[in-house]
């Protein structure tokens, strides 16, 4: 397995071949997996280009996760002119605004916690300040005049508990800041750029932007 992180991310590595060398020690001779399955090839990163091969680019950005969570990285991929933006967990960032301008896919993102919730429980104020409101991310799409943008890393508490990201209100609050093409991500979904991006579900289906362009 190839990982880049911060710094830490080596050592964790580490500590995981550690934590389960008991387990790997049976299925390896119990039952002759080979121990190069669970090799690490793992390498502490710092801001700036981390990968670049077969003509695609990989460069780190520096975001702010909180005080007390540095480093934390959002990623800029570059391939054949075309660009997509990582934010990775982040507050509202103008490091994040400035790579996502032009970029073809800004991927951000997002926390939608209900008022009531935040006023009255300090933890989730405190999550609230290590995360974007949709108002603050919708300003960094409308900056960057994507052909699509995309929240991932939804975090999301409301008074009625439930299962699913509360789409309305996260857009609704979206709405406010930003009028643009928008999708909300799900797990295995894929995009296409091209002259467009385009959206497709884990079992191929295409995705239309819950909010179209003007």
């Amino acid at each position: 397995m190839v990982l880049y992180g911060p710094k830490g991310t080596v050592a964790m590595t580490e500590h995981l071949s550690k934590a389960f060398s008991e387990d790997i020690r049976i299925r390896i001779d119990d039952e002759d997996n080979p121990p190069a399955g669970v090799a690490f090839a793992a390498k502490d990163i710092e801001p700036g280009p981390v990968y670049e091969r077969n003509g695609v680019k990989v460069t780190a950005i520096e975001v702010n996760h909180g005080e007390k969570i540095k480093p934390a990285f959002g990623y800029v991929v570059e391939f054949d002119g075309k660009k997509v933006v990582l934010s990775g967990d982040t507050r509202p960032d103008a490091r994040v605004a400035k790579a996502a301008e032009g970029a073809d896919l800004p991927i951000h993102e997002v926390a939608v916690i209900e008022p009531e919730l935040s006023k009255s429980y300090p933890s989730y104020r405190a999550i609230e300040d290590h995360h974007t409101l949709p108002e603050d991310a919708g300003r960094i799409f409308t900056s960057a005049k994507p052909k699509l943008a995309v929240y991932s890393h939804i975090v999301f508490a409301t008074l009625k508990p439930v299962q699913d990201v509360p789409e309305d209100a996260l857009i609704a609050r979206t709405q406010t800041t930003y009028k643009g093409p928008l999708i909300v991500g799900r797990d295995l979904m894929s995009f296409v750029i091209s002259d467009k991006v385009e959206a497709f579900a884990a079992n191929g289906d295409v995705v239309p932007p819950l909010m179209a362009a003007p």
